[in-house]
């Protein structure tokens, strides 16, 4: 019977979570808010509640760009820019439902 030699890698929870709080986790591109209102009258298909929602993107989303989010695709409506001088999101966006034909 042959047996198994010790494994090298570290068993305790110390070791993980200690290499988890000195490494943050940097994502990069720009974090910008997303909101959408629900319309009064919804159609068949658009979400019926509002939503807000943060994301990162490697460039911030233009007029016209469509998001994907939840299986559900916006279009962005209004872009609010802003001078980014402490940590924090750079713009707010605006999107409405966009129903794929």
């Amino acid at each position: 019977m042959t047996k198994k030699p010790p494994s090298k890698k570290p068993t305790s929870a110390r070791t993980s979570t200690a290499r988890a709080k000195t490494a943050p986790a940097v994502t990069p591109g720009f974090k910008v808010q997303i909101m959408y209102r629900a319309p009064k009258v919804p159609t068949q298909r658009s979400p019926r509640e509002d939503a807000l929602w943060f994301a990162n993107y490697p460039i911030i989303p233009r007029i016209g760009d469509c998001l994907f989010r939840d299986g559900v695709y916006y279009r962005v409506e209004r872009v609010y820019l802003y001078e980014n001088t402490m940590p924090g999101w750079c713009a707010d966006l605006e999107v409405s439902y966009f129903g794929r034909q």
